[in-house]
């Protein structure tokens, strides 16, 4: 099996929320599963790095830690990584990681008590610090002010209005992977009603119709996603691509395919520390969260020639989920804010 060398985009990790879960941790821990290391064992070019925060009380300081974190890879890190630079995007003179950070879950902005104005204007100081955005998610599970989360039977209430209506106003992409498909559905309506120019994007979820998963996209979304020219990011995590084994994630790329997503389909593996997510393992009532060559960042040449050998894809169709899309999204996306 032949291995490509291609570079990678991808949407979706944790390393940001587990350098802050315990004291003493490094960027180059391989528990992480995302460590800097096994991003160049990779090819990783792109990084996004979620800044991720449960619905509770300690959400907004939990996001000032994680956004100092990566305030610090840099100058901790100088031979792993450098800035995000959208006109340098995939200049591969070294072997460096770009970092970019994205908010999963918009509770971490300040506590509930505070007005949706306070809220903002934290988001906004955040943005002036991190320089360049991603996305946000409005949601994790759940329901927050925002709207509802995966399992809720909630669409978008009036603090995510006044969201939507500021990330227009400063072309930030907004996250549909952990929303409702109530708040997916209010999302479009309200963008289309206003006459918003956001992009849209589902960083790390897969195909429902393969696997019945409330985290995984239904046809009819996944649809809306790709006539809005926007990204669905594959999402490694065993239990949303079928939970037998790593050929699983073809299914999912063939239906993706057969609903007109090659030009959305990208990765957004979501690799996360199985330590620290024993809830994870008690809901799912299983110790396995990754496949086995398939468990880290370093795994996407033997990604890519599993799918080149499995689906006798293209080099063409390889490079547009391997990198393409997800560039030409970006691309497009921080040209317009310039």
């Amino acid at each position: 099996m032949t291995e490509s060398l291609s570079p990678v985009i991808d949407l979706h990790c944790d390393l940001l929320s587990y350098l802050t879960h315990l004291p003493g941790r490094s960027a180059l821990d391989p528990l992480s599963r995302a460590s800097l290391t096994q991003m160049r064992g990779g090819n990783v070019a792109l990084q996004v790095l979620a800044i991720y925060v449960a619905n509770n009380d300690q959400a907004p300081a939990s996001c000032r830690q994680q956004i100092a974190r990566f305030l610090e890879l840099k100058k901790l890190y100088p031979q792993y990584v450098e800035a995000f630079t959208p006109e340098n995007l995939l200049n591969r003179t070294s072997q460096k990681t770009q970092v970019i950070a994205a908010f999963e879950n918009a509770s971490g902005f300040c506590s509930e008590s505070d007005s949706i104005d306070i809220a903002l204007k934290e988001l906004d100081k955040m943005r002036k610090q991190l320089g360049n955005i991603a996305y946000i998610s409005m949601t994790w599970d759940g329901e927050n002010r925002y709207g509802g989360g995966v399992g809720a039977k909630i669409g978008l209430k009036e603090d995510g209005k006044r969201l939507l209506e500021w990330m227009d106003s400063k072309q930030i992409a907004i996250d549909l992977s952990h929303a409702s498909d109530y708040l997916i559905d209010d999302i479009f309506n309200t963008i289309d009603k206003k006459g918003y120019k956001i992009p849209v994007l589902a960083s790390h979820s897969n195909m429902r119709s393969v696997t019945a998963m409330a985290r995984n996209l239904p046809d009819e979304l996944a649809v809306e996603i790709i006539r809005r020219k926007g990204l669905m990011g594959m999402n490694f995590f065993c239990h949303f691509s079928g939970g037998k084994n790593a050929k699983d994630l073809l299914k999912h790329i063939e239906h993706a395919f057969m609903l007109g997503g090659q030009n959305a389909l990208c990765m957004g593996a979501d690799f996360f520390c199985d330590a620290d997510a024993p809830s994870i393992k008690a809901k799912y009532n299983s110790t396995m969260f990754f496949y086995e060559e398939l468990a880290n960042s370093s795994c996407y040449p033997h990604f890519f020639a599993m799918a080149r050998e499995g689906l006798n894809l293209k080099e063409k169709e390889l490079q547009a989920i391997s990198y393409k899309n997800a560039e030409t999204f970006l691309s497009a996306l921080f040209k317009t804010k310039s």
